[in-house]
């Protein structure tokens, strides 16, 4: 115990010094920053509290022990709010939204001393958690393909909280049958699989050649306003899914940028920023999608393979075939038996 002690000081310094670095870092996109900022403090309070209960000799103020029971409340809407982001750079009013209600249950714990309070509360907040876990790991899973850079970042943090949640879960429930393995010391030192996240951040942050995984170095002279970035990665979103721009087989990005009326300058450049590819390979995202639907429709099964590419967008048979084994390891005709035997 006495090591696991001295391992939870030791996260809680570093997670203390990279929340002070990203809460004044101006690079990159300050709100992904201050979100970063926000769970290190969570994290830094959390182990602290840890090394206090497994330091026999030390014994944490009650303040503190509250403060850092309810860090546990931020945790799940920081990651939430971190990887949504990319694609929906949400409002400062939303993730407020988020955040701000849980200072409730906070200022209700350090203020008053309610039994009732402390026996029910603890459910309502794995909850929560379990809830907010859900969201974040849903959306991840759906959209990290698309910048896996991106997520990477927040990916051990995720992973680390979840099991986190799900220890402490699974052990309180046995606790309720009578079935108590572990003692709530050997629990509480769980806290040291944070180590994962921080010191991640840290080697991450300080290998990194870009910011978070979403600003290349090409593009530091090229500076779009926030604002016009998100009305530019709408735009193209728009164009894609609702008006299914991809189906044309002579779109190019000069032709896409004079529909949209935006430079192809700019719509490069936010492509290749926020997604991590160019505008030909978020195209080819988009009409590979569609031939994998299509050959997958039984509606459509008279159509010829052929027919189906051009249909979907691709002009070249041969080009078609050889992206779509690339991207999917199937041929075109095996991907089609497999969903219409």
């Amino acid at each position: 115990m006495k090591l696991l002690s001295i391992l939870n000081i030791i996260i809680a310094v570093q997670a203390i010094f990279l929340c002070v670095h990203f809460s004044f870092k101006t690079k990159g996109i300050v709100a992904l920053n201050r979100i970063l900022a926000l769970l290190l403090f969570c994290f830094a309070l959390i182990v602290t509290n840890t090394y206090f209960n497994l330091n026999s000799s030390t014994a944490p103020p009650l303040f503190f022990q509250d403060l850092s029971n309810n860090a546990m409340w931020f945790i799940g809407p920081a990651l939430y709010l971190y990887v949504i982001y990319l694609d929906n750079e949400p409002k400062k009013s939303f993730m407020l939204a988020h955040l701000l209600p849980y200072l409730i249950p906070l200022t209700i714990d350090l203020i008053f001393d309610w039994d009732w309070y402390d026996e029910y509360i603890p459910f309502v907040a794995f909850l929560q958690m379990i809830f907010y876990l859900y969201l974040t790991l849903n959306y991840a899973i759906k959209h990290y393909a698309k910048a896996k850079q991106f997520y990477g970042w927040i990916l051990p943090a995720i992973i680390s909280f979840a099991f986190l949640v799900i220890l402490n879960i699974t052990f309180r429930i046995l606790g309720t049958f009578g079935w108590q393995f572990l003692s709530d010391r050997v629990l509480q030192s769980f806290t040291s699989l944070l180590a994962v996240p921080v010191f991640y951040f840290a080697y991450l942050e300080m290998n990194a050649t870009d910011d978070l995984g979403i600003r290349p170095k090409k593009y530091q002279t090229s500076v779009i306003s926030e604002e016009n970035t998100r009305t530019y990665l709408k735009k193209v979103k728009n164009a894609m899914e609702k008006d299914k721009l991809y189906l044309n087989n002579d779109l190019t990005l000069q032709s896409f940028a004079k529909q949209l009326g935006i430079s192809a300058k700019y719509i490069s450049q936010v492509i290749n920023q926020y997604h991590h590819m160019s505008f030909t390979d978020y195209l080819l995202q988009f009409r590979l999608e569609a031939v994998k639907k299509n050959l997958a429709d039984p509606d459509k099964k008279h159509l010829t393979i052929s027919g189906i590419a051009q249909e979907s967008g691709f002009k070249s048979a041969s080009r078609f075939n050889y992206l779509f084994k690339k991207h999917t390891s199937y041929t075109p005709k095996a991907f089609q038996n497999k969903y219409l035997k």
